[in-house]
């Protein structure tokens, strides 16, 4: 495998992401365009993306909120709160030709690093029941079966604490 740089995405790269979100997820579960420029705009410095060459072959993002659950308010024009202590994990997308290869890893952790770095308390997302093995191997915690019925899947609840010392709080 080539080289794969992770970096932020830039605005006029927005549209290629999009396509990427759309080949990897079904037409009533992907953003929309819209729902990209306001992860852009707002959050910015959580919207990664990975390239091989010229080529981009995946990205993550999300938005701050002080929601403790992924509703089905999160997706498309989500009411999202600019400086919440939770992050909601919204895309997480590796272009098919490209998947087993580590790079979903690599941008999980970019965004983990940078929630950990922005002072986040904890990152909460839903999956598919297929991808909870890749979120636990990365510290995520199951936490039951989503009330969400976004893009008519069945998702599940997962959620990973950052910064909090257990023995504190307990």
């Amino acid at each position: 495998m080539s080289a794969v740089k992770i970096r932020l995405i830039e605005l006029e790269e927005l549209d290629e992401a999009i396509a990427l979100e759309q080949r990897c997820y079904t037409p009533e579960a992907a953003a929309t365009l819209e729902g990209f420029h306001t992860r852009y705009n707002h959050y910015r410095s959580f919207f990664w993306s990975a390239w091989i060459g010229e080529q981009l072959v995946g990205i993550t993002n999300g938005v701050r909120t002080n929601q403790t659950a992924c509703g089905d308010e999160m997706k498309g024009s989500h009411a999202d709160q600019l400086e919440g202590s939770h992050f909601c994990i919204l895309t997480v997308a590796v272009d098919g030709n490209h998947r087993r290869q580590g790079i979903g890893v690599m941008l999980l952790r970019k965004l983990v690093e940078q929630c950990q770095t922005s002072g986040i308390d904890s990152i909460i997302l839903m999956c598919e029941k297929h991808l909870i093995p890749f979120y636990e191997a990365e510290h995520f915690e199951l936490r039951g079966l989503s009330s969400s019925t976004h893009g008519g899947i069945i998702w599940y609840e997962m959620s990973r604490d950052l910064h909090r010392m257990k023995h504190l709080t307990e």
